[in-house]
């Protein structure tokens, strides 16, 4: 199971958190928790996908994040083993 996170940044939002968001993911990726991340620009929207090390890594991006008034989601990614 690959576990990551998903989060989205409306519009509106953009220009006042997506720095925060940023400095979070570098954050992560500095500790290891975030092994990778991509984003995607949309009408002005801006979203993350990040994969994670594991669930609880994952978690802890999650909490931190879900501070800021955006929408965030962990997600699991199954595969065959």
């Amino acid at each position: 199971m690959i576990y990551g996170v998903l989060l989205s940044i409306p519009k509106k939002l953009v220009p006042k958190y997506e720095d925060e968001v940023r400095k979070v993911i570098g954050h992560g990726i500095a500790r290891g928790d975030v092994i990778s991340f991509t984003e995607a620009r949309y009408k002005g929207d801006v979203a993350f996908v990040m994969l994670a090390r594991s669930s609880r890594a994952a978690e802890r991006i999650a909490n931190e994040l879900r501070e800021l008034p955006i929408n965030v989601k962990v997600i699991e990614i199954e595969g065959e083993s």
